[in-house]
């Protein structure tokens, strides 16, 4: 049987999958208006979702008493969904009022549905981890994603359209709040206490306001180019910011995961007085491993661009072409920001992550303001230079708080150049040497390439900078007995 790890892992990949499929086909289908539609749509009612969310799921987690508080939590949880679905509602009103055509209406009345059910499946995961029940949480959500998959699919091509989407969103809460309730089979409670009350909203506005700044700085750009430049508009610069997504997450999630244990182990290691110097080392050692790994998927992202948006999708999509190479540059500039929770959390400086959450706000609401007037292209490069002002800032906290300055960051990259420029160069040749033929297909031409450029990579990194290959051996050996 898969450990919980493993099935955690698992879910991970087919929510992925599955999600990707969906938006692939859907935007294929869609066009450009109708998918920026309900991108603007989605946003909102994520939003909204996150504002319901609050931190019940988190404070259920965290709860280590009997089961009447988490009851109690949960009904909290249903009573704040139907609020905020309600609220949902009101807005399709507000909207049909205004004009907006009927599907977007019906669209807005879906997702208010969604907003209600995900509210109380999110509390129910709390509950099903709470009660160590991993394995199958992990099975519900698999279920769920293959259910609102197949929903999704068969609706878009019996020609739903937009409201697809809507209808996989809701199969899944359904699916995963159906099986969660099988599992868990506790029923909400009432009478709640002062002091139970007082400290979950103490611990629920912190994840509140740390969640909401995130989200509203995600989806900020969506909502000023739907606003400045319309649906297609958002559709363009969704697609492209979905495509580069996909590549961050890969590097994001285990990146994260990996810095935790790694400042961890240097903050816990024996010797107090030379903890400092640990965490410097380490995080020296995970900004190298970081940009070994991100800069080669960045750079290949850039450069088959084009291939990938004909190919996924087709010619109608080609404008988003050049925003996927801008936004992939930004990410690969803010890819070093996935060090800034787990270092500022265990070195005891966990009060600058809401500081830096709202810089982070303020510069991309500013920038994006001021570019777009002057289009897509504007925006997408406002993107680009928020990524630099607050590479600033992250290297301004490396220094402050783990002794890393820039010039010990850079000096630490000076062996990578090398090998970086065999694989982009050999990335380069092997995708123009391709496309010399008509054998290969323009989708595997850019895999191929990809690998060619990996191998070439590889060896070079072995060559030119053996104690990058040696500090990914030797991460590897710390981790194997801890599994």
């Amino acid at each position: 049987m898969l450990g919980a790890g493993a099935m955690t892992a698992a879910e991970r990949i087919v929510a992925q999958i599955c999600q990707f499929t969906v938006f692939i086909v859907a935007a294929r289908m869609l066009g450009p208006a109708d998918f920026g539609t309900y991108a603007l749509v989605s946003a909102c009612a994520i939003l909204l979702l996150r504002a319901s969310e609050v931190g019940w799921a988190p404070y259920i987690m965290c709860w280590a008493g009997d089961d009447l508080v988490p009851r109690q939590v949960l009904t909290m949880a249903i009573v704040c969904g139907f609020v905020f679905g309600i609220l949902g509602f009101a807005g399709s009103y507000g909207a049909q009022w205004w004009g907006m055509s009927a599907d977007t209406v019906v669209l807005m009345q879906l997702f208010s549905v969604w907003v209600t059910l995900a509210t109380i499946s999110s509390a129910q995961k709390g509950v099903m981890i709470w009660m160590k029940r991993l394995r199958l949480s992990a099975l519900s959500e698999i279920l769920g994603e293959l259910v609102g998959l197949a929903v999704s699919l068969s609706t878009l091509l019996a020609g739903w359209g937009v409201l697809s989407i809507a209808f996989g969103r809701l199969a899944y809460q359904v699916t995963h709040l159906s099986i969660s309730l099988l599992v868990t089979r506790k029923l909400p409670a009432f009478g709640f206490e002062g002091a139970m009350v007082r400290e979950l909203w103490t611990f629920s506005h912190h994840f509140f306001t740390s969640r909401m700044l995130a989200n509203i700085r995600l989806y900020a750009a969506t909502f000023i180019i739907g606003g400045a430049l319309g649906p297609a508009g958002v559709g363009y610069y969704r697609v492209a910011e979905r495509l580069v997504g996909a590549v961050a997450e890969v590097i994001a999630v285990p990146g994260q995961l990996l810095g935790w244990a790694l400042f961890k182990e240097a903050r816990d290691g024996e010797g107090a007085a030379q903890a400092d110097t640990r965490v410097r080392a380490q995080l020296l050692t995970f900004l190298r491993l970081l940009t070994v790994i991100s800069a080669p998927l960045f750079v290949w992202l850039i450069a088959t661009s084009d291939i990938l948006i004909s190919g996924l999708l087709d010619s109608e999509w080609l404008p988003a072409v050049p925003l996927v190479a801008m936004l992939a540059l930004a990410r690969l500039l803010g890819t070093y920001g996935i060090a800034t929770e787990p270092l500022l959390s265990l070195t005891g400086q966990s009060r600058e992550l809401p500081r830096l959450s709202m810089i982070m706000l303020v510069t991309t609401v500013a920038t994006t303001l001021v570019a777009v007037p002057f289009g897509l292209l504007a925006v997408a490069g406002a993107q680009l230079v928020t990524a630099v002002i607050l590479l600033v800032v992250t290297l301004r906290l490396f220094d402050r708080f783990a002794g890393v300055t820039p010039a010990a960051f850079l000096g630490s990259l000076r062996d990578l150049v090398g090998p970086l420029g065999v694989g982009i160069g050999t990335l380069v040749a092997s995708d123009y040497i391709l496309t010399l033929q008509t054998l290969v297909p323009p989708l595997a031409q850019a895999v191929l390439s990809g690998l060619i450029a990996v191998a070439a990579y590889g060896a070079a990194l072995a060559l030119m900078a053996p104690s990058v290959v040696e500090q990914l051996i030797g991460t590897r050996r710390k981790e194997a007995p801890a599994r």
